[in-house]
């Protein structure tokens, strides 16, 4: 795969990994405030972190420059 393929989607960015995290953080306890839903019912602490975990691993393999750091 040649970064020069335009019928390939270009490689994420390093920031978009914390912006994914920031809503894994924020969209559970929204969800919770406006509809009610206790997510402790449907995932259990360590089966949430280690959703977490395996989507910031899919992240930093599709990302193409550390985080923090100029494209």
């Amino acid at each position: 795969m040649s970064f020069d393929d335009t019928s390939v989607s270009p490689p994420l960015k390093g920031y978009r990994t914390l912006l994914i995290n920031g809503a894994l953080v924020v969209l559970p306890a929204l969800l919770s405030w406006i509809v009610g839903v206790n997510w402790a019912d449907f995932v259990s602490p360590q089966a949430a972190v280690a959703i977490v975990s395996a989507a910031n691993i899919g992240l930093r393999i599709i990302t193409s420059t550390p985080i923090g750091k100029p494209a």
